[in-house]
This record gives C-alpha cells, sequence and structure tokens, in this order.
C-alpha cells in the first residue's frame, strides 16, 4: 500500500504542493498534504488534491479509521477529517464538549467557515458549487398517493439522473458555474470515495469545507448538529455559542415553501456562511441597507403523502437567507435551486413513483491554484526525491 501511495503522489508531484507531511499515524492512508496558496477561477474545476484544507464529516459522524461499519471505533461523534484528494486523511476539529449549554454529543450534520471562499462567486456563477448527497431518501415505489419509503442510496456513482450522471453518497458532485460559458445544468463527480478516504471508503459524506489551512490547523468553524429542534439552535459557532437559532431557519423555508409543514422537522444539513460584519460569531444585518451576514443552506429531506409532489421538502433546495431580508433560492448553474427543479433533476424513478435525491452538504471551488514560491521548490525536491527512489527499481 505504501509504494502505491507513493506511485499517485509522484505522478502529480508536477503538478501540485505537497506541504504539512503529517506525522500523525491516525489514518489508514497518511495524509500527504494537498494545494496551493492562491486559489483562482475559470471555466474548468481543479481537481481535488490541487485543493487545499478539504475537511469533512461522515454521517454518524466518524475518525479516519470508521466510516460506519469499520471498528473499533466505527462512530466519533463531532469529528471533522482532513482530506488530501489521494485518498490520504487525518483527524483535525472534534467539537465535543465545546458547548456550555447543549452538551449531548450529538453527531454533525454541517459545516462550514464563517468567511467561506468563493461564497459570492458561487453566487454570480464565476466559482463551481460542490455537493454530497445522502445516503438514504425518500421514494415512492407503490406510487404518489401511497406511503413514502426510505431507500438506500448508492455511496459511489455515477448515478443517472435527468440532468447527467452523478456522484455517489460517499462522494462529492460538482456542477460548473455558468459564467464562463457552461451549458445549465452541467454536473459530474468532483471526488471519489477512494479520492476522499482510500481506505475505508466514506458511506456519506454530509459535511464539506474547503480552501482553509493545511494540517494539523483546520477552520471549520461553524456547524449544524442532527435535529436542531432538540437544542433550538440550527448552525453552531466553533467557539460553542448559538450562531442561527432553529426558529430562524423554519421562517426562511415557511415563507418559501409554505406552512404545511411540523416546523419540528425542518432541519438544517448543509451550509455555507459569509460573515462580514463585526462579530463572527454574531449573525447581523446591515442596518443601512444591502449587506451584512448570509447563509446558504438545505434542510433535511421532508416527505409529504398529501402534496401533488410527494415531499414539502426534496431536500435538494438549496436557500440563501441573509441576516436581514427575505429568504431566497440560490441560482447557480443557469437555474434556481428551488422545489421545481429538484423534483425534476434529483428525480431517479420517474414521476409517477417518484424518489427524490436529498442534498446535505455544499461548498464551492474554482478552476485552480497557483503555488507560492517556496512552495514550488518543496514540490521540485519532493519531485526530484521521487524520481530518485523510482531509479533504484
Amino acid at each position: 500500500m505504501k509504494s502505491t501511495s507513493l506511485g499517485l503522489g509522484c505522478s502529480v508531484l508536477g503538478l501540485i504542493v505537497f506541504v504539512g507531511m503529517g506525522s500523525e499515524s491516525h489514518a489508514t492512508i497518511p495524509y500527504a498534504g494537498a494545494g496551493g496558496a492562491f486559489p483562482g477561477f475559470g471555466p474548468g474545476i481543479g481537481m481535488p488534491v490541487l485543493v487545499g484544507g478539504k475537511e469533512y464529516s461522515h454521517d454518524f459522524d466518524a475518525s479516519t479509521i470508521g466510516a460506519g461499519a469499520v471498528g473499533p471505533p466505527p462512530f466519533d461523534p463531532q469529528q471533522i477529517v482532513a482530506w488530501d484528494g489521494l485518498g490520504g486523511t487525518v483527524d483535525v476539529t472534534d467539537y465535543t464538549g465545546t458547548r456550555p449549554t447543549w452538551t449531548p454529543d450529538d453527531p454533525m450534520d454541517a459545516i462550514a467557515h464563517h468567511a467561506d471562499f468563493a461564497y459570492d462567486e458561487v453566487k454570480t456563477e464565476v466559482a463551481h458549487l460542490i455537493f454530497s448527497i445522502d445516503d438514504m431518501s425518500y421514494a415512492y415505489p407503490g406510487g404518489l398517493g401511497g406511503p413514502a419509503v426510505l431507500v438506500p442510496v448508492p455511496s459511489a456513482g455515477p448515478i443517472p439522473t435527468p440532468v447527467g450522471p452523478i456522484a455517489g453518497a460517499g462522494e462529492i458532485t460538482y456542477e460548473l458555474g455558468t459564467s464562463f460559458g457552461a451549458a445549465p445544468s452541467s454536473v459530474g463527480t468532483w471526488a471519489t470515495q477512494a479520492m476522499i478516504n482510500g481506505m475505508p471508503l466514506p458511506d456519506d459524506i454530509d459535511g464539506t469545507e474547503v480552501w482553509g489551512p493545511e494540517p494539523p490547523s483546520a477552520d471549520a468553524d461553524k456547524y449544524s448538529l442532527d435535529m436542531d429542534i432538540f437544542s433550538g439552535t440550527s448552525v453552531w459557532n466553533g467557539a460553542g455559542t448559538p450562531y442561527i437559532a432553529h426558529a430562524s431557519i423554519v421562517g426562511a423555508v415557511v415563507s418559501l415553501l409554505g406552512s404545511d409543514v411540523d416546523p419540528d422537522l425542518i432541519n438544517l444539513d448543509a451550509l455555507m456562511v459569509h460573515d462580514v460584519l463585526e462579530d463572527p460569531d454574531r449573525f447581523d444585518g446591515s442596518p443601512v441597507g444591502p449587506g451584512g451576514d448570509e447563509i446558504i443552506f438545505s434542510i433535511r429531506q421532508i416527505p409529504s403523502p398529501g402534496d401533488p409532489s410527494g415531499y414539502y421538502a426534496t431536500g435538494s433546495e438549496l436557500f440563501v437567507l441573509p441576516a436581514l431580508g427575505p429568504a431566497s433560492f440560490l441560482s447557480h448553474g443557469g437555474h434556481l435551486w428551488d422545489k421545481g427543479y429538484a423534483l425534476f433533476a434529483f428525480n431517479v424513478s420517474g414521476p409517477q413513483n417518484p424518489h427524490i435525491l436529498d442534498v446535505n452538504a455544499i461548498e464551492a471551488v474554482g478552476e485552480f491554484s497557483t503555488p507560492e514560491p517556496a512552495s514550488l521548490t518543496l514540490a521540485v525536491l519532493g519531485f526530484t526525491a521521487c524520481l530518485k527512489r523510482r531509479n533504484r527499481h
């Protein structure tokens, strides 16, 4: 396995910068470093190994050595994992025990940084949206009018959809922004299971953060816990204090999808944050006009057999919520991420017995990153070392 990992690393050292070579031994495949210092934008999309500071949370939260079925331990609530894009991982932040007012060790289901890179650019179609889907979602195998049934979703893609093949639940999909001429709804796989965690393969990526610092540092300082209604908070600060109340998320969702829902079922499960005013641990609106703090979020799927579509919320709507002002749907990929689009784009079973996929993690990336000069020197030295190692075999 070590020689395989070395071969992968050497094959891309001409393109990437290996920084932060970890001394950690917790990952099954050690973290090898990724990315560069200056991200940029263009019509293409940079491969994961070129994007530095990548973090994920797993469904039910797992450390690098457990992904739901692998132990010990199989689960590790509130553990965030850094990944290099070559299958290497290392444990970073764990928010267990950090909240004075809510102490249960609930799993996380969304992560973000308070100043997510490319937040404005994803709204203007300059950046590309990346997202993952839940490994379980509701279907109507007996047709609309019958009961909704939770069914599994493959952890590995490609999964055919009406807009094109997307990645599985343990992977990450991209949708290209249209500013550089991409066709609407241009989607594909950005990161496979083996790129995210080579051993064990992830089953369900349910939170993602990119463009942070390299391990051992990490920057996912906003997160959501599973079932917001229990704590009354939908988004928490890394400092352990509430950032956005569950009631605010309920108000935003109801304003766009209607009030025919039990508000206790509304649960934020995907997040990007744009905190630009004053205290980054407070969701502030501008008192003098447009601007202020804002988030993009999605919620867990809510089936509704009484709704003509079978769903109150598909779980794949993306909402934009400013601290002051009305909520709206995100516009990206040449369309609104509203309920109508989700019912079409993420229906994998047909209109009469729909099965709609549920987006549960979001982020944004660009086309490339340019290493700083010092990192280029490291890359050359690393590439030379790889050549010497190969020549000895």
